[in-house]
């Protein structure tokens, strides 16, 4: 019985650690019809495998109406948008909640492009409409009641990866004339710019750390079985 104690504790430890190992695929986490036209947006601005990397992350995504807006827009607004709806860090809704009272700028991917210019690079949270939570950009002018509500959960993995549906794009003033590319580094470094302390460690995102974890996770489940045959 000791044996077969220690040895299933081994199998449960191999099986946290091959979990914990595993990539976030921001694509098949908002794998859904409706988030189409989303995920094209992410794919096209070369933003997946920026996102995959970080540490903790949240994502705001739109459906395929609300992408509408951004028909005909440039590669560059475009980019700088979607950017802005990547935040550093983890949220759910009760940490929104709790961000609204201390009222601090929440960072996105945008402010590490490079191109963010004052605030432009993050977004705030507000309440209204008793209790509605709403986003808008920390670069809008002061005073300005936020629009875009938080419609669902999308996913979340605590502490590492939340998708929170919103309502429309989150507009940043002073991002119309983007020329320049929007260069999303995976790390801030040199410069002005300190690296944000969420966007350390990139997370291990290739296909080759997914395939071994499903053969660890298979020869796992094999040794389980066998020990509680014995």
């Amino acid at each position: 019985m000791g044996f077969a104690k220690s040895s299933l504790l081994a199998v449960a430890l191999l099986l946290a650690v091959c979990r914990s190992i595993q990539a976030l695929d921001v694509l098949e986490a908002l794998n859904n019809p409706q988030y189409e036209q989303f995920n094209k947006a992410l794919t096209e601005a070369n933003l997946v495998d920026k996102i995959n990397a970080l540490k903790a992350v949240t994502v705001l995504p739109l459906c395929n109406d609300a992408m509408a807006s951004l028909a005909g827009k440039s590669p560059e607004f475009l980019k700088a948008t979607i950017s802005t709806h990547v935040l550093i860090g983890y949220y759910d809704e009760k940490k929104l909640v709790e961000n609204i009272g201390s009222q601090t700028p929440i960072e996105t991917l945008f402010q590490s492009s490079g191109l963010a210019k004052d605030k432009q690079g993050y977004v705030l949270v507000q309440l209204v409409n008793e209790g509605e939570v709403v986003f808008g950009s920390a670069a809008s002018p002061s005073g300005t009641v936020f629009t875009v509500g938080l419609v669902q959960t999308v996913a979340k993995q605590p502490e590492e990866f939340s998708a929170l549906e919103v309502t429309k794009p989150i507009l940043v003033p002073g991002i119309e004339n983007l020329s320049s590319d929007v260069k999303v580094p995976l790390a801030t470094t040199g410069g002005s710019m300190a690296a944000s302390p969420s966007a350390l460690a990139p997370a291990p995102g290739s296909s080759d750390a997914s395939r071994l974890c499903m053969g660890l996770l298979a020869a796992a489940s094999a040794s389980a079985a066998f020990i509680l045959a014995l």
